[in-house]
């Protein structure tokens, strides 16, 4: 009887210390990995691009820091317009997360890491408020 208590007692221990291992590195994860200025990155390349009111927004990607990124970039802007970076995790192509820089200061947003799974996804648009959104007419396809 003892030894089928203590052996419990040792499965409920790994259980609870796996189920914290768990929720601790989802928590980690879930923190947002941007890399703050691409420029640094090597071997960029475009992934797709599009003229939106005769400038040209791009989402590229590159090696930063010895993992794969993308963030958006705009050329052709004619002042203090923006670039906006977006990033669905989930699939449903909604951003999830975004990135947005004034194009009179830099001309490109932060970047997000890539991935394998097909849910991420990365699109870049023109907009003219700083608060303003992708949509199907100022952006780039989602890639």
């Amino acid at each position: 009887m003892r030894k089928t208590t203590k052996a419990a007692a040792v499965v409920l221990t790994a259980a609870a210390t796996g189920a914290l291992f768990t929720a601790t590195s989802a928590t980690a994860s879930a923190a947002a990995p941007w890399w703050s200025d691409p420029a640094t990155c090597t071997n960029p390349l475009t992934a797709v691009q599009r003229t939106v009111d005769n400038r040209v927004v791009q989402v590229r990607y590159g090696n930063c820091g010895g993992a794969q990124y993308g963030w958006g970039r705009i050329l052709n802007y004619t002042g203090p317009e923006y670039i906006r970076f977006e990033v669905d995790l989930n699939g449903d192509r909604v951003a999830d997360d975004f990135s947005t820089y004034t194009a009179g200061n830099r001309n490109y947003t932060q970047a997000y890491p890539t991935s394998s799974n097909p849910n991420r996804a990365f699109r870049a648009c023109y907009v003219v408020p700083a608060n303003g959104t992708c949509t199907a007419g100022n952006s780039t396809a989602w890639w």
